[in-house]
C-alpha cells in the first residue's frame, strides 16, 4: 500500500521507540486530523506538511493507527481512494493506482527530467497534482468539487521512564543491490517493475516473481518486531539470517467485500512478527537477506518490497546514553540519527 509523505512522516516519527507496558503504566491516547486533502476524480495529492499535531515530549510510543475519512468522518474504502489517489470513476484502477505513465501522460518527473521509455509506471509519473487520464465518465472528470478528505490518526504513548526498552528501526529495501555488487554505498530504488511470467511459467503454473537482496545489520541484538510493506499483487516477504535461519515472515491479507477495511483486490494487512527476546538474535555486522514475492500473472509497476523491523540492542552493548532511542534507515542511504539528537526527540 502507498504511503504519502504525510503518513510516512508520521510513521517515523512513531516508530523511534518501542515500549513494553507495565501494570503501573498508564496509557496515554489521542486522535488527531490532518489537514484537509482536496481530490478530484484520478489526481493525486502528495504533499509535505509541517507542524501537524502529535504528542510532544520525550515519549514511548506504543502504537499509530491511521485510516483516510470524508469531512463526516465515515471511512473512505481503497476501491475509492488509495491513500494518495481518488480512483473512482477511472477505467483502470489498478493501472492508475499502479502510476502507468501512459495513463498519467507525462514524460517528465516532479524535477522536471525526462523519463524514459523503460520507465512503465511508478513514483515518478504520479507526483502531485497530477492525475490519471483513462476515466469512464468524461463530465465526472471535469466537472464536479474536489472531495475534502482526512488521515485521522490515532496515537498510543507512555511517558518516558526506565522501564521503556530503546530499539532502532532499520528499513530494508529488496532492491538495495550494492552488497551483491560489490558496491560501497546503498543502491536503493525503493520501487521496482514485476513483469508478466511468460508462457513457459504459466504452463507450470510458476507465476511468482522473487526480489532478493542482501543487507548488513550494522549493530546486532534481539529484534522485537518486524513487518514488511508491500502492494497489490504481493505474496509475502521473508527476512533471513546470513545461516538461512528465518527472521520474520510477513503475509499479506487481502480484502474480500466492498467496505472500508475489507476491499476486494486490496492489501488491506500485512501479518507482523514479535519474536520473544533471544528468540531472533543477530550479530553485529551480519548480512540478512530480504526476500519480496509478488505474483506476476500480470505486469505490476511501482511495486516495493521493504521490511521493517525494530532491534533492541544487547544491554552490554549499548552506548553511554542507554535508554535514549536511536533511529537508523537503510534508504535512501544507511545513516542513523546521533544519540545526542535522537535522545531529543
Amino acid at each position: 500500500m502507498k504511503m504519502s509523505p504525510l503518513f510516512v512522516a508520521l510513521l517515523i516519527a512513531v516508530l523511534l521507540s518501542a515500549t513494553a507496558t507495565g501494570p503501573s503504566e498508564a496509557l496515554n491516547s489521542k486522535t488527531f486530523l490532518s489537514p484537509p486533502i482536496f481530490l478530484r476524480p484520478g489526481s493525486v495529492s502528495n504533499k509535505w506538511y509541517y507542524g501537524i499535531p502529535f504528542p510532544t515530549g520525550h515519549l514511548a510510543l506504543k502504537s499509530f493507527n491511521a485510516e483516510l475519512v470524508d469531512e463526516h468522518g465515515v471511512p473512505v474504502p481503497l476501491h475509492e481512494t488509495y491513500i494518495h489517489h481518488w480512483a473512482l470513476g477511472v477505467a483502470d484502477k489498478l493501472g492508475c493506482t499502479e502510476c502507468r505513465c501512459d495513463l498519467y501522460n507525462v514524460t517528465v518527473d516532479e524535477f522536471g527530467r525526462r523519463i524514459g521509455d523503460d520507465y512503465v509506471g511508478g513514483l515518478r509519473c504520479c507526483y502531485d497534482q497530477t492525475r490519471c487520464g483513462k476515466v469512464k465518465d468524461e463530465g465526472l472528470a471535469d466537472g464536479g468539487e474536489a472531495r475534502k478528505l482526512f488521515l485521522r490518526y490515532t496515537v498510543m504513548w507512555l511517558d518516558w521512564s526506565d522501564a521503556v526498552l530503546p530499539v532502532k528501526i532499520y528499513i530494508l529495501d529488496a532492491t538495495d543491490r550494492a552488497l551483491l555488487e560489490g558496491e560501497s554505498e546503498p543502491a536503493c530504488q525503493i520501487e521496482y517493475q514485476v513483469e508478466e511470467c511468460s508462457s513457459e511459467d504459466r504452463a507450470k503454473n510458476d507465476c511468482v516473481h522473487v526480489e532478493a537482496t542482501k543487507e548488513v545489520l550494522p549493530r546486532g541484538g534481539d529484534i522485537v518486531f518486524g513487518v514488511a510493506h508491500q502492494h497489490p499483487g504481493g505474496i509475502g516477504a521473508s527476512l533471513h539470517g546470513e545461516d538461512g535461519r528465518l527472521l520474520c515472515e510477513s503475509m499479506p491479507t487481502y480484502g474480500e467485500g466492498q467496505e472500508a477495511g475489507n476491499e476486494a483486490g486490496y492489501i488491506v494487512g500485512m501479518s507482523a512478527c514479535y519474536p520473544k527476546p533471544g528468540t531472533a538474535t543477530v550479530r553485529d555486522g551480519e548480512a540478512l537477506t530480504v526476500v519480496s514475492n509478488y505474483s506476476n500473472e500480470r505486469q505490476h509497476t511501482g511495486v516495493m518490497g521493504l521490511f521493517q523491523i525494530l532491534v533492541a540492542e544487547h544491554e552490554q552493548k549499548l552506548p553511554a546514553a542507554a535508554g535514549k532511542p536511536g533511529l537508523c534507515f537503510s534508504f535512501p542511504v544507511s545513516w542513523c540519527l546521533p544519540s545526542w539528537l535522537s535522545s531529543n526527540m
